[in-house]
């Protein structure tokens, strides 16, 4: 179940964001549309990150798991992260630097988690 699940969710947040991106305007788009945006991008990139973790652990030769979903999740997260600094104005080498840090971090806990 979870494994259609997820691309399932990820065509549809493509969607939501084609369309929020076509059809409103940054000063339009009120708090619950950020959050909307937000959302849809995490959910994007969760979907993609866990196809890239599958395809890494197909190449190796090791079995796909639940594993393969929180590292997902993890670096999944890194893009937000990125694209909030860039929303805020902060962002910097050192931004970079960091997200990439607890991006490493996060894998490091699921890898000792699981």
């Amino acid at each position: 179940m979870l494994k259609h699940l997820i691309p399932v969710l990820s065509l549809i947040a493509a969607v939501i964001l084609l369309v929020m991106l076509n059809f409103t305007t940054p000063a339009g788009i009120r708090p619950l549309g950020v959050l909307v945006f937000f959302t849809a991008v995490y959910v994007l990139m969760l979907g993609v990150s866990v196809a890239l973790v599958k395809l890494f652990l197909n190449m190796t030769g090791k079995q796909v798991g639940k594993k393969s979903y929180m590292y997902g999740a993890v670096v999944a997260f890194g893009p937000i992260m990125l694209l909030l600094a860039q929303s805020l104005g902060s962002m910097s080498p050192l931004t970079v630097v960091l997200t990439v840090v607890f991006v490493f971090l996060g894998c490091f806990l699921v890898n000792k988690r699981g």
